[in-house]
């Protein structure tokens, strides 16, 4: 499964000034209701907040996977967030975070969600991907960074 293929350029969100945990579950959900991937951000922010409750998805070395299936969604769909200020998440590791990919998912989907989050949890295991992120000037460049380094993991 390649991460570039489930992200559109106006998908990436670069130095967000999003001050906390909440309020980026809040963007996300909004920013799938924009896209039209649902129709109800409520719902998709209690879906989010229903998962996290369960256990965290900060993951460690600074990232934060929320994630959630829905009703209403037709197809998996991401978005990657890099905040211009690491912020609390409860991660796994107890460090901030500074990058969120945020996926959803229609609920029927589960063999596409466990999938994708594999996809995801590669690409994280790689210091080159993070490094990309952080590093990254705008939504369009970084998308082909990433999918350059998706296809040169593919070859190893």
């Amino acid at each position: 499964m390649k991460i570039w293929e489930r992200l559109q350029a106006d998908e990436i969100y670069l130095d967000m000034d999003l001050r906390d945990k909440d309020s980026v579950m809040r963007f996300i959900a909004e920013a799938f209701a924009r896209a039209g991937i649902v129709e109800d951000a409520v719902k998709l922010y209690d879906g989010l907040q229903s998962r996290e409750a369960v256990l965290s998805t900060g993951i460690g070395n600074g990232i934060g996977i929320p994630h959630t299936t829905s009703d209403e969604a037709d197809r998996g769909a991401m978005l990657l967030i890099r905040l211009a200020t690491p912020i609390e998440f409860d991660s796994l590791d107890a460090l901030p975070v500074d990058i969120v990919l945020a996926l959803v998912v229609p609920a029927q989907e589960t063999v596409l969600h466990l999938q994708i989050l594999a996809g995801i949890a590669r690409l994280c295991r790689n210091p080159r991907f993070l490094q990309l992120i952080r590093g990254a000037a705008d939504s369009q460049d970084l998308l082909n960074r990433i999918r350059e380094l998706e296809e040169e993991m593919a070859f190893h």
